[in-house]
């Protein structure tokens, strides 16, 4: 199609170059781009090369006749939506029938009136420029839904899946594992002593932090993981297909990656540890609802937090608790989530 701005462009194609010649002279002078194509072989490439805005396309040519030409381009995506008035000096019926069911929006026999097609030509332009603009329109529309779909389903100080969508994702899973009796591993990650970050360099440096943190979180989970900030320093990572010694060992990840991290380098270079909980459906044990796996998970982070900090925990019902992983820190066991 031609550019909006730009005049329209009409193609006729044509073995007789006298019907290019009226059409040009018609509409000289005036703001439309005519060319021209002596065979229907051209026209196509004309056709698709252009994107005029209409086609005067001749049904009796030599080679590939006008009803050809049309069938072949409105089979073809790049030029199906550009509107054909089929040129004949045939009348009957049946030719008029075959050129409308090629895919021709009009059907204007030979010899025609120059003023005739141009009525005709201005009315299917200007619906067609109705029409692209409410395919601009939709396709706006459709833009602007998915950035605020994607605004809904994002936290926006780290970018991770927010609550809301962690919610609605950890219920599709469910779903899935319950239906196929697969496991499903859930593994809740608090940032220890978070609170001294916000009090010493202030909110703005503890949402950078919070954000830092959140790479380190995706960069090691899984391709099919499900990583969310469950709210304040506190992340979620649900993990699919997954048992409990997996769930922990991408957990110990996690907290390596962040027991090696810098944070917040360019302002007060910092140190941060965090604890994990992980819990699994099985299929079996007293995790049988979505909200046990939650609990189980929120409590084998407690545990996490009494056994020192810096530490994964397995639910304990399931197995003794991960190892600590010792960086010569030397944490008070504690009870909070801090």
């Amino acid at each position: 199609m031609a550019e909006a701005d730009s005049s329209p462009q009409i193609l006729v194609v044509d073995d007789d170059p006298e019907t290019a010649r009226l059409v040009r002279a018609w509409y000289r002078g005036r703001p439309y781009e005519v060319l021209d194509a002596p065979s229907g072989e051209v026209g196509l490439r004309l056709a698709a090369e252009r994107s005029p805005d209409l086609i005067l396309l001749d049904v009796r040519m030599p080679g590939l006749d006008g009803v050809s030409v049309a069938r072949r381009l409105q089979q073809d995506p790049t030029t199906r939506g550009i509107p054909i008035f089929l040129l004949s000096a045939c009348r009957d019926l049946d030719t008029k029938i075959e050129a409308l069911e090629a895919g021709a929006h009009d059907y204007i026999t030979k010899p025609f009136e120059c003023e005739e097609i141009d009525a005709r030509i201005r009315n299917v332009l200007r619906r067609r420029e109705v029409l692209l603009g409410l395919q601009s329109e939709v396709r706006d529309l459709r833009t602007d839904n998915d950035e605020l779909e994607a605004l809904l389903m994002t936290d926006e100080k780290t970018g991770l899946f927010n609550f809301r969508e962690f919610q609605r994702r950890l219920r599709e899973e469910w779903s899935r594992a319950e239906r196929y009796r697969t496991p499903l591993s859930l593994i809740f990650l608090d940032l220890d002593d978070f609170k001294s970050i916000n009090d010493t360099l202030g909110h703005q440096a503890g949402d950078r932090a919070l954000g830092e943190f959140a790479t380190l979180v995706s960069g090691g989970a899984r391709g099919n993981d499900v990583a969310a900030r469950y709210g304040g320093e506190e992340f979620a990572i649900i993990l699919p297909h997954t048992d409990g010694g997996m769930g922990v060992r991408v957990a110990q990840r996690i907290l390596a990656a962040v027991r090696e991290f810098v944070f917040l380098e360019d302002l007060r270079p910092t140190r941060i540890t965090v604890s994990a909980g992980v819990a699994t459906y099985s299929g079996e044990g007293e995790i049988d609802s979505m909200s046990a796996l939650v609990r189980a998970a929120d409590q084998a982070l407690y545990r996490a937090k009494d056994m020192g900090k810096d530490c994964v925990a397995l639910h304990e019902t399931q197995s003794s608790s991960a190892p600590c992983s010792g960086d010569g820190l030397d944490a008070p066991a504690s009870s909070d989530r801090s």
